[in-house]
């Protein structure tokens, strides 16, 4: 039986080339949409199979697009982004995309992602991923998770710029075991040195703020991060990580 495939995006040069893709091993058919709106009038004309839906659209997108779809229809729903924020992405996999892909992957992965959609092969929706050019990645759907409360008070304090000796002093930690504790943290995020760090826990939507403990005062914000970064056991602006935190 032939498959129909709904590509919603708002960009004609990738409906183009998403509606060949689709199409190329034949017996599909593939329909498009400028809009959100547009696509659901569209899958509640007709049945569809698949629908391929943008982040980033006019009128309804994002969390409130993929929510109103699945809604209205009980197609396989992907979600192709141009989207690089973690808490973005973690967002949609809540709202019931259980696979997102950039779309920076190469023409091969993209089109492997449609057919085990369409053979119903893709990871179950319990198993939320995100397919990126540097291979796939697992997301966790509640901000936060991975992170112990110990490392979200420490990770708190880090993108405030405090040094390890200081965050040992607020959170009644040996130096030795703060920095324990940001290797796990650099683990856990995939990342080599306190600016990437920093950088992917507000990817993560990582709210640490919440969790330290009533005695911990953090100052108020200094301005730029870059500026306050600690400079300690041989590190310098710009250089990277040791082998420890």
């Amino acid at each position: 039986m032939n498959k129909t495939v709904l590509v919603v995006d708002d960009h004609p040069m990738f409906r183009d080339a998403m509606t060949r893709l689709v199409e190329e091993p034949g017996g599909r058919r593939v329909i498009c949409a400028a809009t959100a709106e547009e696509g659901l009038h569209k899958v509640r004309e007709q049945p569809v199979d698949l629908v391929l839906l943008d982040l980033g659209l006019p009128g309804a997108s994002g969390v409130d697009a993929i929510t109103l779809f699945r809604q209205a229809c009980s197609a396989t729903l992907v979600v192709v982004s141009a989207s690089e924020h973690r808490q973005e992405i973690a967002s949609a996999m809540r709202a019931g995309a259980g696979t997102v892909v950039s779309k920076g992957v190469s023409r091969e992965v993209l089109q492997s992602t449609v057919e085990q959609a369409l053979n119903g092969t893709l990871q179950p929706a319990a198993s939320p991923k995100w397919i990126r050019p540097t291979g796939q990645l697992a997301v966790s759907t509640e901000p936060g998770r991975g992170l112990t409360p110990r490392q979200q008070e420490i990770a708190t304090l880090l993108m405030n710029g405090h040094p390890n000796k200081e965050i040992g002093m607020r959170l009644g930690l040996a130096e030795i075991t703060v920095k324990t504790h940001l290797t796990a943290i650099f683990r856990l995020l995939g990342v080599v040195n306190r600016t990437q760090a920093v950088v992917a826990i507000r990817r993560l939507g990582v709210d640490c703020a919440e969790t330290l403990p009533a005695q911990v005062s953090l100052p108020a914000p200094l301005g730029d991060l870059s500026t306050r970064l600690p400079v300690e056991s041989g590190l310098r602006h710009g250089e990277g990580w040791r082998a420890t935190a």
